[in-house]
């Protein structure tokens, strides 16, 4: 091997690796989307930045494979979480359509997977995923813990109700995909289950029995499902709970060590696996047990020595078994060394400890001291902007967590054309057809062609536009240019296109939910110093991107790069207006993180809830069976409105029922709830129904329709952002008990989790929501002081007095 390139360079176990190889002749190159440890190491020959693998994948990619190229290496070998999502993009390329001449980059990425020491994506997640690793386990025939999977919140409280009424033995509770046990919680005999963050399908928990034992780990590389490599080991004091920070080894000739090499052998065989992994398992007195699987290079490495023949393991050459017996990190060994001291045994331990060798300075390589404490640095930024531990911080930009590659489709800012635009189709007999990509796209161009925002929406008035990203168009809202400032409206603008509204407006309609009237008077006095400050900073005047006028936008998750292009281009068209995004949630998606990496403020803006539809638990319920029958007793039968022409965005005269669906809408949202709501239209109704931007469900007894909902399915999700009843009907009748039922009902046949909304918590946990915080994100770096000084005092107040009531009532 001449070359070889290591990925994931800031990992400890990325800087033993980079010795071994270059101890056995190879030119090391190493690369990492932070300041790395190994870039130092005198076995280095040359070091990268690239970008970030979690949140820029196929830039990421591009710059590996980039480099790879350069430097003609033998392999790629990455070491850390990054693991995946080179997998992925590997996987995506080479199944990908062959690529012209002249396209280096794609060309590059298809040779990727020949280079990449790392099997496919697929099984690197039934590694992984701690879920799927139990049944690969039992595929194999390898004893774990009993397990149960739970992967909904009305999963979890039928769980705890069952723990609460029959307290049972001590259980490990742990989401399916972590790392170094930071989320990891015990629960001891005859306690209930903790509280737990969010739970769905794509991120469910575990409930295992809690063994009692002798923890140990293992490392292997393997070959063409051969294991060329192996050591069995033990973490003799740690970060906390979780990550060792010094090891000794355990031989792997006999006892448990031979046992875990037996396991290792038989999970890469049955995989036919090339690549890295390591076992956590446990002694117990029925046996041994696997715990899990890390798909990479762990500290195992650092038990490896020159000679041992590491680095020829890669290649399908057998490795010695490693010679040093132990092994530490001595800075965070001396960092967490208080923590691990109980008992003033702890102390001689550790104090033994100290003799193993440093891996992060062993004689002839040792790392600099300000090369450390920046990698510690780097780290503690980085926990203190995502809001995460410092060790969770170590993973952030390169873990993966079980998500979907995003779109590599081009990202571009398309302006609105003054006229809708018309592609004349050859042979089609129709020149003039008008074709949109996007039922959006069609919608924006209604409105334009039909005078404006406010015939569709009667208190909101801006310039309606749209903007592509990966592919897909999403609307763009921006102040319009017909507003006279001189004679303001004497209606508030909605709170779909005005954070003034939003965050004031509405606010001060809440006031009467406080219960004393000292908090009242107090809130109602913070509301007026900020809306003064808002109105000097014009917080109103702001493009908002995903803005199609509705309550709930359904955004997709574009990675960081298509988000900094596109927030350039808007700061260069919009130089004095901020930059927004609503309905910005993190269930199932990266996008609160990536617009933060993208210098976003992310400023709560209302709790929302969200029912696990995709799956038939929620039909379970009492309350929803009740709604059910309600339905099925009320003689109402629910009819689905036809949408128009696809494309089609000339906007059609309203007929009665689309005066019938804005009146339902009004009587509920307008006067029932506030005129800050968006008020939308008979020519809205049919507008979005000719488009495709909503679908209309009705309900009608007697030819007379009573109940309505518009809903839009996107991204895994379905919302339903126009609902309205006859509010004149007795209570009794169940009108929105009915809608509530058809929506989730709609949800799961169309095989999608349903996003719903705000308001009437109760109502909705009942029947299996959870709530999560929605966010605007906001950029506003291009602004004066002045206007960034508003926006960042709205921050303050939101995120440190608002949200946190927000977040313990449900609202």
């Amino acid at each position: 091997m001449t070359a070889v390139l290591l990925t994931g360079s800031r990992a400890p176990a990325t800087l033993d690796l980079a010795r071994r190889f270059a101890e056995e002749g190879a030119f090391v190159v190493v690369a990492d989307s932070q300041p790395a440890l190994s870039s130092r190491s005198r076995t280095v020959g040359v070091a990268y930045r690239v970008p970030s693998a979690r949140f820029r994948p196929w830039e990421f990619a591009d710059a590996v494979a980039g480099i790879a190229r350069r430097h003609a290496v033998d392999l790629v070998l990455p070491t850390c979480e990054e693991t995946f999502w080179l997998a992925a993009v590997a996987d995506a390329a080479d199944t990908a359509a062959p690529v012209s001449a002249a396209a280096a980059p794609e060309r590059s990425l298809a040779i990727l997977r020949q280079l990449l020491f790392a099997p496919s994506i697929s099984t690197l997640r039934r590694l992984h995923d701690k879920a799927a690793f139990v049944g690969l386990l039992d595929e194999v025939g390898v004893a774990h813990p009993t397990t149960e999977v739970v992967c909904s919140r009305i999963a979890w409280r039928r769980r705890a109700a069952r723990r609460a009424a029959h307290p049972g033995a001590a259980l490990v509770v742990k989401p399916a995909f972590s790392r170094f046990g930071t989320r990891t919680c015990f629960v001891a005999t005859g306690e209930p289950l903790p509280e737990i963050g969010r739970i769905t399908r794509d991120e469910p928990w575990l409930v295992q029995e809690q063994l009692e034992g002798s923890e140990f780990c293992s490392y292997a590389v393997a070959v063409d499902g051969r294991v060329t490599a192996f050591v069995a080991y033990r973490p003799v004091w740690r970060a906390g709970v979780g990550a060792g920070v010094a090891f000794e080894r355990l031989d792997a000739a006999t006892g448990p060590g031979a046992e875990a090499r037996a396991i290792a052998d038989r999970l890469a065989g049955h995989l036919s696996l090339t690549g890295q992994f390591g076992l956590d398992l446990m002694e117990t007195d029925a046996g041994l047990r696997v715990l899990e699987c890390n798909p990479r290079a762990t500290s195992g490495v650092h038990l490896f020595a020159r000679g041992d023949g590491l680095a020829g393991a890669f290649r399908g050459i057998e490795a010695h078994p490693p010679s040093r017996p132990s092994a530490r990190l001595a800075i965070p060994h001396t960092m967490y060394a208080a923590a691990g001291m109980k008992r003033p045994a702890d102390v001689a331990r550790w104090v033994s400890q100290t003799r193993s060798p440093d891996a992060l300075r062993p004689p002839g390589d040792r790392i600099p001291i300000p090369t450390l404490l920046r990698s510690v640095a780097v780290q503690a930024r980085t926990a203190g902007q995502a809001g995460v531990s410092l060790t969770a911080a170590s993973t952030h930009d390169l873990e993966w967590n079980g998500e979907e590659l995003p779109s590599r489709r081009a990202m571009a800012v398309r302006p609105p054309p003054p006229e809708p635009a018309s592609i004349a189709i050859p042979g089609s007999g129709h020149g003039n057809a008008s074709l949109h990509p996007d039922v959006v796209a069609a919608f924006v161009d209604g409105v334009r062609a039909t005078g404006g925002t406010s015939v569709f929406v009667e208190n909101v008035d801006v310039e309606l536009g749209s903007v592509e990203v990966g592919g897909e168009v999403l609307a763009l809202t921006s102040p319009s240019g017909r507003r006279d400032r001189a004679k303001p409206s004497t209606m508030p603008p909605s709170y779909v296109v005005s954070p003034l509204t939003h965050y004031v407006r509405y606010a001060r309609e809440e006031l009467r939910e406080l219960p004393s009237p000292a908090a009242r008077g107090l809130a109602r006095a913070m509301l007026v110093g900020l809306d003064a400050a808002l109105r000097a900073g014009q917080v109103d005047d702001v493009v908002m991107v995903g803005n199609a006028l509705l309550s709930t936008n359904l955004l997709p998750d574009p990675d960081e790069r298509a988000v900094l292009e596109l927030t350039a281009r808007l700061a260069a068209a919009h130089p004095g207006r901020a930059i927004a995004w609503r309905s910005v949630h993190g269930r199932g998606r990266r996008l609160p993180e990536t617009l933060r990496r993208a210098g976003y403020r992310l400023i709560p803006s209302r709790s929302v809830l969200f029912t696990a539809t995709r799956d038939s638990e929620w039909a379970t319920l009492r309350d929803v069976k009740r709604d059910r029958a309600v339905l099925e007793a009320s003689g109402y039968t629910a009819r689905r409105l036809p949408s128009g022409s696809a494309g089609s965005s000339a906007a059609p005269d309203p007929d009665p029922a689309h005066a019938r669906i804005a009146d339902l809408y009004r009587r509920l949202y307008i006067a029932k709830y506030s005129r800050s709501n968006p008020q939308y239209t008979a020519a809205f109704v049919a507008l979005a129904q000719h488009t495709g931007l909503l679908e209309f469900t009705v309900l009608e007894r007697d030819g007379r329709i009573d109940g309505v909902f518009g809903s839009r399915v996107a991204h895994g999700l379905l919302a339903a952002p126009l609902v309205g009843y006859d509010t004149t009907l007795p209570q009794e009748t169940g009108i929105y008990r009915m809608l509530s039922y058809l929506i989730a009902r709609t949800a799961h046949e169309a095989g999608v989790d349903l996003h719903n909304s705000s308001g009437v918590a109760d109502f909705k946990r009942n029947r299996g929501s959870e709530p999560e915080i929605e966010y605007t994100a906001v950029f506003t770096r291009h602004l004066s002081a002045r206007r960034r000084m508003a926006w960042a005092l709205l921050d303050l107040a939101v995120n440190r007095v608002a949200a946190p009531l927000v977040a313990r009532s449900g609202r």
